[in-house]
């Protein structure tokens, strides 16, 4: 389980288990009752942990077995967030409902179907007998998530209107749409010659042709059309966002050599209108600062001891 446990309640477990990006490779043969390990408040049974293995294998296919490095990664994210977090989650007051939990299960058996076993719903369920997994298994792994993101959003329930205006002032290049030519040249001396005979009537058309190295626009007249700076390189999105409307600004470097650029078009969405995209962004960030902080301390106070055969 992850931080992951934040996204969309469709997508909960893909997430995590995506998130935790586990390479599995060769699997012990622990007795079911035996325990694998200890830690301040209780203890893990071979069970118990290999059932979070199943989990994790049941929503990525690929996986097989599991070597004891990565047990030890089960074992430890199972103590943190199934155990320790979510008691504290129902501490602070924190429930969910069958119906809930039932509908989640329902939504994420539907997504793992479609986008892991190609739309069949046999192949899904001949995975889950043959992992000994039930619906069962997959409530008790749901309601953790559940219990947990609603438990995050109680500890993280707002930002501040002044955080959401400085993240708009500083990330105005998410918000815009450009239009920009350019003509890409690999010295700086060229790029002054052809910004040159641009600002003299010099043909975009021609000049781009015969000069730039940027295949995607070099036969467009250097055009890129409304287009989102955010897909740019910084030096690229920079100057797409700084440079006066219908200029043809001094020659700039990036990586891929010298730029001479024309902004055409620059269109800015208003706060108003992105402010509640920026609040959930802003949100997700806090709440992924401070749940990592508990889980940190949560897993420091653990003490958690392997006991793995």
């Amino acid at each position: 389980m992850s931080i992951s446990f934040f996204k969309k309640k469709s997508t909960l477990i893909v997430a995590s288990v995506a998130v935790m990006g586990l390479a599995l490779t060769g699997c012990g043969t622990n007795s079911a009752a035996a325990v694998v390990a200890t830690y301040n408040g209780g203890t893990v049974t071979a069970s118990q942990m290999n059932e979070q293995v199943h989990l994790q294998q049941l929503f990525d296919p690929q996986l097989t077995s599991v070597s004891t490095t990565v047990k030890k990664q089960v074992i430890q994210q199972y103590i943190v967030y199934n155990r320790l977090l979510e008691a504290q989650a129902v501490k602070a007051g924190i429930k969910v409902t069958n119906a809930q939990v039932n509908q989640t299960v329902l939504n994420i058996k539907q997504s793992a179907i479609q986008s892991l076993y190609s739309g069949n719903t046999s192949s899904f369920d001949t995975k889950m007998q043959t992992l000994g997994l039930q619906n069962t298994n997959l409530a008790d792994y749901v309601k953790t998530l559940l219990i947990l993101q609603l438990y995050s959003q109680k500890l993280v329930n707002k930002v501040s209107l002044q955080s959401e205006e400085q993240y708009y002032k500083q990330n105005l290049y998410q918000f815009a749409t450009v239009s920009v030519r350019h003509i890409l040249v690999n010295k700086l001396s060229l790029a002054q010659q052809i910004a040159t005979q641009l600002r003299n009537g010099g043909s975009w058309t021609k000049l781009a042709k015969q000069y730039s190295t940027d295949t995607g626009s070099k036969n467009n007249g250097g055009l890129y059309a409304n287009q989102s700076p955010s897909q740019w390189v910084v030096p690229f999105r920079d100057h797409a966002m700084s440079q006066p409307i219908g200029v043809i600004g001094n020659p700039f470097k990036s990586q891929y050599g010298y730029h001479v650029m024309e902004v055409l078009k620059r269109t800015i969405t208003p706060f108003k209108s992105v402010e509640s995209t920026i609040q959930q962004t802003l949100l997700q960030q806090k709440t992924n600062t401070v749940m990592t902080g508990i889980v940190k301390k949560l897993q420091k106070n653990a003490d958690i001891k392997y006991t793995l055969s």
